[in-house]
């Protein structure tokens, strides 16, 4: 996931990428494909095989609800994040809204993290963790 900090949307703001190229569904919001598309290329696992929800394709998951979903249903939810594992975040208290991979939990109850469609690009930040939902281990 580290790699590709600094991939942007080509053309901007169109949320078209290598990554959108890559699942097949490409001028969509791509927080979730971006995941997807680490997990498999970088350790062979394909997000949500076979679950039956919004956004599944062979290749993985592009709706962030319907991974927190699987996450939760599968008993992948962990309380305590480590490196690599999956981050679904909620900014508003209703659906989750955003996904990414945790590169390292932080003091003060903050975590890093490599996102996809983080400011139309592929970026390292730092949150915290007021805003997450849930993590999940793989």
């Amino acid at each position: 996931a580290l790699r590709h900090v600094g991939v942007r949307e080509s053309p901007p703001g169109s949320n078209q990428t290598m990554f959108g190229r890559w699942f097949g569904t490409n001028g969509v919001p791509w927080c979730a494909i971006f995941t997807s598309y680490c997990f498999d290329i970088g350790a062979g696992v394909v997000l949500c095989r076979g679950w039956h929800g919004a956004g599944v394709g062979p290749r993985g998951v592009a709706y962030v609800p319907t991974l927190a979903a699987w996450l939760r249903a599968t008993g992948r939810a962990v309380k305590q994040p480590e490196p690599g594992d999956l981050v679904v975040f909620d900014w508003d208290g209703g659906e989750p809204d955003h996904a990414g991979i945790v590169i390292r939990p932080l003091r003060g109850g903050r975590i890093e993290t490599v996102e996809g469609n983080s400011g139309d690009q592929v970026q390292r930040q730092t949150r915290p963790r007021a805003h997450v939902a849930l993590f999940g281990r793989i």
